[in-house]
């Protein structure tokens, strides 16, 4: 580890003052240092091919001893050809934040406020509760194609169905009606038939006194004038009994059986009704492919609040971007590098923490390329003085290695 840590030492990678930043926002995070370490050592710790592994005077082990040296030049100089040009993106960005915290108070006042602007919409947006979409895409799509006849439609349709549901309590009512009248006239016609039967026990009981008393009158001699009367004063009142009940009978059967056709001429009219109405609330249902004027209604109110949301976003984005372009329009007084760091992360011109944090960061992140640019430096160096080196022991594979490092050139 002593050697290791050498290396390191000679690289730069170790640095006795990375305890604390001389801008006074804090320690560097250990974290961040041993992840560093961690990637530097598994570089390290990689297995390169050493001149002492192989045979120099063999072809293919010679050459493979140069492309892997070629390789690793070529990784290093792509390497920091790209931590060069982060490296100067970084170094912008904290230059554009010295210039602006160097502004007079009137001036970052300015910028300030605008850039408190596009922090508010931001956290108004971010606080903003959207509705929960219960409709589907298509769905939206076909709601607002028929925005204009949906309110009317509900209406519509819930009043068919209060209509159907209202035409088909009356066919209940005429069905029942239509029982009733049907039993009535079952009593009816009992009632004509018991008459019917009365009479003919009345008249055979009428007849058997009468015999009855002409017998007593021959045999007996008895005085059966009284008798007669009786028997044909019991049969008048019966007949004339029977007569009327019989013919009230009669007469409320012609009433139930007008009724009962009444009844059943409402009913097929009602009938008519209820199939008229049932075709029309299937039509407004397939139409709008809805089981119901309430799932119809529920989706209006979805849509509703769909669109109100998705009109909210379309105004949210129009006051964003008006914001961005009078913030840009303020940056743009200033020799900035990268204006957009600030348009999209507004709260480093208005928040001081925030303001340090970043800079602190990005003040880390330099430190970090520069570490890495040394390493690659260090590594294509290396490779190269190894090359060199081959060429001056071995001059009578000079040719041959050149040639083959002008491939990767």
């Amino acid at each position: 580890m002593q050697i290791f840590d050498w290396v390191l030492d000679k690289l730069g990678f170790i640095d006795e003052d990375d305890e604390e930043l001389d801008f006074g926002v804090g320690m560097v995070p250990q974290k961040d240092e041993d992840e560093n370490v961690d990637k530097i050592t598994e570089v390290l710790t990689r297995a390169p091919i050493k001149r002492t592994d192989i045979n120099v005077l063999d072809y293919r082990e010679r050459e493979m001893y140069v492309r892997d040296k070629c390789e690793q030049m070529k990784a290093a100089n792509e390497d920091i050809e790209g931590q060069k040009l982060e490296y100067k993106h970084v170094t912008e960005q904290l230059a554009d934040i010295d210039e602006l915290c160097a502004l007079s108070l009137s001036q970052f006042t300015e910028l300030e406020r605008a850039a408190r602007k596009i922090d508010l919409i931001e956290r108004q947006e971010e606080n903003y509760v959207r509705p929960l979409a219960k409709i589907t895409e298509a769905q939206f799509r076909e709601m607002e194609r028929l925005e204009d006849e949906i309110p009317q439609a509900i209406k519509k349709i819930r009043s068919e169905e209060e209509r159907q549901m209202t035409i088909k309590r009356d066919m209940n009512l005429l069905e029942g009606e239509k029982g009733a009248l049907a039993y009535q006239r079952k009593e009816d016609k009992v009632k004509a038939r018991n008459a019917k039967a009365l009479l003919f026990i009345c008249s055979f009981v009428s007849l058997l006194a009468i015999l009855l008393l002409f017998a007593l009158q021959v045999t007996l001699d008895f005085d059966v004038r009284l008798g007669y009367y009786t028997v044909f004063a019991f049969f008048a009142i019966s007949l004339t009994s029977v007569y009327v009940t019989y013919k009230n009978a009669q007469a409320d059967q012609v009433k139930a059986e007008m009724k009962i056709n009444r009844a059943i001429s409402l009913q097929n009219s009602v009938k008519i009704k209820y199939v008229n109405s049932t075709n029309l609330i299937d039509y407004y249902y397939s139409k709008y492919d809805v089981n119901n004027s309430y799932e119809l209604n529920y989706m209006w109110e979805k849509y509703i609040e769909e669109k109100a949301a998705r009109n909210h976003s379309e105004e949210v984005a129009i006051k964003l971007e008006a914001a961005r372009k009078e913030l840009m329009a303020i940056l743009r007084n200033y020799k900035l590098n990268d204006p957009a760091m600030f348009i999209y992360q507004p709260s480093i011109l208005t928040e001081e923490e925030v303001r340090t944090d970043v800079r602190r960061s990005l003040i880390l992140r330099r430190k970090k390329l520069k570490k890495g640019m040394d390493f690659n430096q260090y590594s294509l160096e290396t490779s190269k003085k190894e090359i060199e080196d081959l060429i001056r022991e071995y001059p009578k594979f000079s040719m041959e290695i050149l040639a083959i490092v002008e491939t990767y050139e």
